[in-house]
């Protein structure tokens, strides 16, 4: 804690005493030539006159003056621009001082008559709905990346992850010369691209593939960046070798990456391969999702589809553990005959091994007290994947597109875990339980689509066809000795089987659409679509014989499941778009005919569902700079096969599931609202928002609790309706401009509400029946942050994140958990001469002790380093820095769900010390 009180106060100091530097100011007015009028939110901006870099810029008031400061320690000069007239030059020499320009006289580009005027480079440029940043007029170090560059555009910024914000809201996409570049994994982008091959940096909002394609805006929008390469380092090639080791014998931490990049025109190959155990190849979520399946599980797709997966995943839990991992990947672009056809294909592999330690404490209210469990787990893993990606547009005419996709991944993994522990009532030991599962599992996928659209003539008319497919097969096995002691009654239980599970799905879907202008604010579109879904389930359960060997097969927990959904669904949606308002309204109708045949039993259900899904969208344009934004959204989720009838599990003898064939689906309304606004030139911007879902007939688990503590769950439609909330808001600005240190704060906060039924019949001499347990649980936090990014002198970040967190049941609400919360992280650059750097990333959290869970927890991580660069163009960069100096990096989560309060201590990356060489080669000849 000193050291955490030392470096904050240093910070803070820091911000302090920067404020004292001198600076001198720039005044005057701006004015039309011809009358005098003043023309307010001209563009005022102030350049270095040796190199054209921005140095500052303001906007004229309404009454057209302005004030800018003025470094005064250069020669620089001013610009003022306004929309329909000639830019205003004026040189500003070193040593100006304050200095009162007077009225700036801007001509009508209408009275500007066979003139020529020198324009020089702009370094942002509002075009519609983008911002367009010249990145010449930026300053990053030799060998940035565009991350790099992202940090010190005005309105971005970039978290240590590599999470992108621009104007208040986060990017989900980046492009390059606007197509995707390595699927849609943001970072091998930023991190992979060298600052100085980028021309333009472009931000706006796209609209989705669907309503690009037809013109009909469905209101959905993803912030995104577009990296326009200069012309000249669109062909060569350029790439980074880096390796790393561990500096002491105890360690034997490791990485190594290579990456290359081979641009020709339109023509972009990109390879890369990372290895090592230090965490560094973790994927983000949606890379891991793409490659991942789930543990023992049977879900219930959104399409109806079915998926039934099991064991481990591709690079799975990469974030716990000490992960050892492989990733590797390919990519090829290419466009030819004017563009007309355009393909992309890439391919990634990876590795991963991982073993994960875990200590989970468990507490379920009783009417008379508490059932609380603690277990140790132990999961050793090993996953591998292969997936594949193609996609190929046509541009038949100008009129016409056809994209079509395929998609194909294999993924097989190996878990081996062990768990052991206790449950107790009241403080008093009840049962034992033991587990060791060994699970092998093989999953292979393949997709394909096909989107066809036409546009017409008369604008807005347009034609959509979409079909897609889906093949899915996983295989898996398991080993499973289970046993679990009644201390009380004095028996035990012994399973030893082995499983054998397969799932083969497959799926089609069929939709078009038809659009048509109504007038030039309204048009229309109505669609229909198909879809048939078929999975085939098999899970076989064998016990030993007497020769020690697994052939009498166990009809109990053996099952044999078809499973079809028909999905017939219609839409009609109305779509209204003027300079200020927007708005859409999307009506869709659902029929989903359901049917279930157990082979086994040599039985059939069917089920089928009649929904209406309404949304609708309402956007206010207030100005280029605010919006206001309101959306309604109505869905309604079908139960899954398993919360029908669930495959009879016995891998955890405390926990047992039974479906239940009557459920419904339940129905959620979901609110938004939000409110935007950012004003570029001054660097500051407001972002608020708040919604709200409630469910009515939402699914949940009533439990029953037997007097060796095991429980029986089952589904069930709530009565009540379970609520869900959040509220967010943010404020940054330039605290200090002339040294661009930026400050933001925040508020974000939520709430979640929800019932079940408890029944406990732990106690044989006073049974109970169920009783309501209301579960509710909200947090709320504040955030206030501080940043600097200049690559000079010193450079940081730092956010302190004070909350308070509830976790509540009302069955027995002395056991409640509710306590403060705090989360502090920081980073900072210390640029010395000789190319020198010293570095660092700080992070601290604490839990305070609650009811529940009397234990607090903290924990401080600090990871110094120093790098030196080498070479004239400084590609050679060696790094020596030590990750958790303190030895303090342990995992931990607290979670409420309808069974209890649950609290996880896991194993992670703790300290270890690393001499990193990293070399950046380039021949772009656009890279300088």
């Amino acid at each position: 804690m000193k050291l955490l009180t030392k470096v904050i106060l240093s910070l803070v100091l820091g911000l302090s005493s920067l404020t004292t530097f001198a600076q001198t100011k720039l005044t005057g007015t701006v004015v039309d030539e011809t009358d005098k009028s003043k023309l307010s939110n001209a563009t005022v901006m102030l350049l270095q006159a040796k190199d054209s870099i921005l140095v500052n810029f303001t906007r004229a008031n309404q009454d057209g003056k302005f004030s800018l400061n003025n470094p005064d320690t250069s020669d620089y000069l001013l610009i003022v621009s306004y929309p329909k007239f000639g830019d205003y030059f004026q040189e500003i020499a070193k040593g100006s001082g304050d200095k009162n320009l007077g009225e700036l006289a801007l001509q009508s580009s209408a009275n500007l008559i066979e003139e020529i005027l020198i324009t020089g480079k702009i370094p942002v440029v509002i075009k519609g709905d983008t911002v367009e940043y010249d990145a010449s007029s930026f300053v990053t170090e030799k060998n940035a990346k565009v991350e790099d560059l992202l940090k010190v555009l005005p309105g971005i910024s970039v978290d240590a992850s590599g999470k992108i914000t621009a104007q208040g809201k986060t990017v989900e996409k980046v492009l390059v010369d606007g197509e995707e570049f390595f699927g849609d994994d943001p970072t091998l982008v930023t991190r992979n691209i060298r600052s100085d091959m980028v021309d333009k940096v472009q931000v706006f909002e796209k609209k989705s593939e669907d309503a690009e394609r037809t013109g009909v805006d469905d209101g959905q929008r993803i912030q995104t960046i577009n990296v326009k390469l200069k012309e000249d380092a669109k062909n060569g090639m350029f790439g980074k070798l880096e390796g790393g080791g561990g500096m002491d014998d105890n360690s034997g931490y490791y990485l190594g990456k290579v990456a290359l990049n081979k641009f020709n025109g339109s023509r972009k190959i990109s390879a890369f391969g990372i290895t090592s155990n230090d965490g560094t190849t973790d994927l983000g979520w949606q890379e891991a999702e793409k490659f991942g399946i789930a543990n023992d599980n049977v879900t219930m797709l959104d399409d109806g589809g079915i998926m039934i997966s099991g064991g481990g995943s591709f690079l799975s839990n990469t974030n716990r553990g000490q992960p050892r991992a492989i990733t590797a990947g390919v990519s090829f672009m290419d466009a030819w005959k004017e563009k007309k056809h355009k393909l992309n294909l890439n391919y990634k592999y990876g590795q991963a091994e991982n073993e994960i330690n875990t200590n989970t404490i468990s507490q379920t209210p009783l009417a008379d007290g508490i059932s609380n469990s603690e277990f140790d787990n132990s999961d050793v893993s090993k996953s591998t994947g292969h997936r594949f990606n193609t996609k190929y547009d046509f541009a038949i005419d100008s009129l016409t597109t056809l994209t079509l996709r395929v998609a194909a991944s294999k993924m097989n993994g190996e878990n081996d875990t062990y768990r052991k522990g206790n449950s107790f009532k009241n403080g008093e030991l009840i049962t034992e339980d033991e587990r060791s599962q060994k699970i092998n599992t093989s999953n292979d996928n393949f997709n394909y689509d096909a989107n066809f659209t036409r546009k017409f003539a008369k604008e807005g008319r347009s034609i959509n066809l979409k079909f897609t497919g889906n093949n899915g097969k996983t295989q898996g096995d398991m080993l499973l000795n289970s046993k679990l002691n009644n201390v009380v009654a004095g028996t035990e239980n012994v399973i030893d089987q082995f499983k054998d599970n397969s799932n083969n799905s497959s799926s089609i879907m069929a939709a078009a659409t038809y659009t048509e202008p109504i007038s030039k604010k309204v048009n229309m579109s109505v669609g229909y679509e198909y879809t048939n879904s078929k999975a085939h389930s098999i899970n076989s359960a064998f016990n030993k014989d007497a020769a020690g060997n697994y052939t009498e097969f166990d009809s109990e927990f053996s099952n044999d499941f078809n499973f079809n959904t028909v999905r017939n669904a219609a839409n009609l949606s109305v779509n209204y778009k003027a300079e200020k308002l927007e708005f859409n309204l999307t009506n869709n109708i659902r029929h989903d005919d359901m049917f279930q045949r157990n082979n086994l039993a040599d039985n059939s259900m069917s089920r089928d569902y009649l929904t209406y899904n309404p949304r609708a969208r309402l956007r206010y344009n207030i100005s280029k700079a605010k919006s206001l934004n309101l959306s309604y959204n109505r869905s309604n989720q079908l139960p899954s096969l398993f919360q029908i009838q669930p495959l009879k599990q016995n891998e955890d003898q405390m926990n047992q599931y039974f479906g239940n064939e009557n459920l419904k689906p339940s129905v959620s309304n979901n609110y938004n609202l939000n409110y935007y606004w950012y004003d570029m030139m001054k660097g500051k911007g407001l972002y608020s928002g708040l919604g709200f879902t409630q469910t009515l007939g939402a699914i949940q688990t009533d439990v029953i609790v037997y007097e060796n503590l095991k429980r029986e769950l089952y589904y069930v439609n709530t009565d009540k309706a379970m609520t869900n909330g959040y509220l967010y808001g943010g404020y940054n600005f330039n605290l200090i401009k002339k040294h661009q240190i930026k400050m933001n704060v925040g508020l974000n906060g939520s709430l979640n509400n929800y019932y079940n039924m408890i029944k406990d019949l732990s106690d044989p001499a006073n049974p109970r029946e169920f009783e309501e347990n209301k579960n509710v649980s909200y947090n709320f936090s504040g955030d206030i942050g501080f940043q600097k990014s200049t690559t000079k002198g010193f450079d940081f970040y730092v956010s302190f994140s004070p909350g308070y967190r509830v976790l509540n049941t009302t069955l027995n609400p002395e056991l409640n958990s509710e306590g403060f919360t705090f989360d502090t992280y920081g980073r900072f650059t210390y640029f010395l001469p000789k190319k020198f750097q010293i570095t660092g990333d700080l992070n601290y959290e604490y839990e305070a002790p609650t009811k529940a869970l009397p234990s607090s927890f903290s924990r401080l991580k600090f990871s110094p380093g120093i790098q030196k660069k080498f070479l004239k163009n400084e590609s050679l960069i060696a790094n020596f820095y030590v990750n958790d100096v303190f030895n303090q990096n342990v995992g931990f989560s607290r979670s409420q769900s309808g069974q209890g309060i649950t609290q996880q201590r896991y194993n992670n990356i703790a300290r270890y010390y690393m001499l990193k060489l990293t070399w950046e080669f380039t021949s772009m000849k656009g890279a300088e």
